[in-house]
């Protein structure tokens, strides 16, 4: 089939939207929003507001009674307020995680560990990270780096605790993962509040991806992740569990479990953190059907992450 659609005005997307059933109350508001954040954006977050569709139909493109321009907006300025917040708590898990790697490595293997193969888990891949890592030390005008480059001519790649400020959340876990020194991944993995560092790493990979889609300013607040958080046993009490098709146990990919284990994260810290009152007051405005799209439990607020 070829694509026919063809672009519309910021009135007839305004027609558009009245007559498939949503209530405009403020239409110069609602021209404003469409101008500045768009139409095909805000649709996201009035899919779930549309009707049931028929069995050969994926959309039924028809509002549910009560749907207005105003709801939309709110959820979307909502997941805009989650993703800021959310942002900054995983930018200070982040760097808690780059410097507690940096210390066990530069401590034990010494300040350019990471130029040796035998530190990390396959050559190939410990190639592959450091010709990334070289490109990004090139590109970089960061003083530190300059610095370096002017003062010493060997080793030409500077110390580890200068290089891994280059590197992303994403390059971080993938260096860890890979680090062949187990010791080092499970005083981290405890660091943390994790009890094993299989559990760390998995949380590494969810809250890369979870970044991610911070980062790229994209829909989050009722998101199911490709890359979910791994099942804690230890945390079984917080998290929400659906039981797998072979009778096991997972974690639910909603983002309410990747909040859970970013609030027991920064608890593990002992620093006076206020993002828990801050989520909990993000989330006072919404209602049970909307915090069931995030995968919270209808319990939520008496668990322990949540109620200590």
């Amino acid at each position: 089939m070829k694509f026919q659609k063809q672009p519309t005005t910021i009135s007839e997307q305004l027609d558009l939207l009245k007559n498939r059933g949503m209530t405009i109350e403020n239409e110069a508001f609602a021209c404003e929003c469409l101008r500045l954040i768009g139409y095909y954006r805000l649709s996201a977050y009035w899919l779930p507001y549309e009707k049931p569709p028929t069995a050969e139909a994926t959309r039924s493109k028809e509002f549910s009674g009560g749907t207005s321009f105003a709801n939309v907006h709110s959820v979307y300025v909502f997941d805009r307020n989650l993703r800021i917040l959310l942002l900054e708590a995983i930018e200070r898990i982040e760097i808690h995680i780059r410097a507690r790697w940096v210390f066990y490595m530069c401590e034990k293997h010494g300040a350019h560990s990471h130029l040796d193969c035998s530190n990390f888990n396959g050559k190939v891949n410990h190639a592959t990270h450091l010709t990334k890592l070289s490109h990004e030390i090139k590109r970089s005008s960061e003083v530190f780096i300059e610095h370096y480059g002017k003062k010493y001519s060997s080793p030409e790649i500077p110390p580890l605790w200068a290089t891994a400020e280059l590197m992303t959340f994403g390059q971080v876990s993938q260096w860890i993962v890979n680090t062949s020194d187990n010791s080092i991944r499970s005083k981290i993995a405890r660091d943390l509040g994790f009890p094993t560092k299989e559990t760390f790493e998995g949380t590494m990979q969810a809250l890369t991806y979870v970044r991610n889609i911070c980062a790229h300013h994209s829909r989050l607040w009722n998101r199911k992740l490709v890359k979910g958080p791994p099942y804690i046993k230890r945390l079984k009490d917080d998290l929400k569990t659906i039981t797998t098709p072979k009778g096991g146990t997972e974690a639910d990919k909603h983002i309410y479990n990747i909040l859970v284990l970013v609030l027991h994260m920064i608890n593990s810290q002992n620093v006076n953190a206020t993002f828990k009152n801050r989520f909990v007051n993000l989330l006072a405005d919404l209602d049970i059907h909307h915090l069931r799209m995030m995968g919270f439990p209808d319990d939520w607020s008496s668990r322990r992450i949540w109620d200590a």
